[in-house]
């Protein structure tokens, strides 16, 4: 597709659609090339207002829980995950001296105009254990666990590239 095509369909319509269809990564990189192509617009208030408020949303909405796939647990030290279209779980195991259980995940994801990336840090409550969230149109994940020392994530385990 030609990029004059390609615009298009980079519309405040399209991205409210985008939104509204549950697929906020799309509407914001919509935002962000209407802003960026159309620096003296007089709707750029209103979309960078927009823009910043999926921004928000997008950065709480990536990393709700929802039940986990029941993938088994790896031995200690380990991570495995399991990335589906909307979701990814990771499960981990951790040795009990592991100072602050922390996961970091590298999502990695779909949009008209390529992918995008989003990394996730959390703390977790166990040793061991699975998680998973929601993540519209994902296409793969990455994740590492392990512990905080000196304020600095120390991974103990890396999951598998594809």
């Amino acid at each position: 597709m030609k990029d004059s095509e390609h615009q298009l369909f980079e519309t405040e319509t399209m991205a409210e659609l985008c939104a509204r269809q549950g697929r906020p990564h799309e509407a914001i990189a919509i935002y962000r090339r209407l802003v960026d192509s159309h620096p003296g617009s007089p709707r750029k208030s209103r979309w960078l207002g927009r823009l910043a408020a999926l921004e928000r949303a997008w950065g709480t909405g990536a990393t709700e829980e929802i039940p986990a796939a029941p993938i088994p647990l790896p031995r200690a030290p380990g991570i495995a995950v399991d990335a589906r279209d909307d979701s990814v779980t990771v499960a981990w195991a951790l040795p009990t001296s592991t100072p602050q259980p922390t996961v970091e995940l590298l999502l990695i994801q779909k949009t008209p105009s390529g992918v995008e990336t989003n990394k996730r840090t959390l703390r977790l409550d166990s040793y061991e254990g699975r998680i998973a969230f929601s993540v519209p149109a994902l296409h793969s994940a990455l994740a590492a666990v392990g512990g905080v020392r000196g304020g600095r994530f120390v991974p103990a385990a890396r999951s598998l590239r594809d």
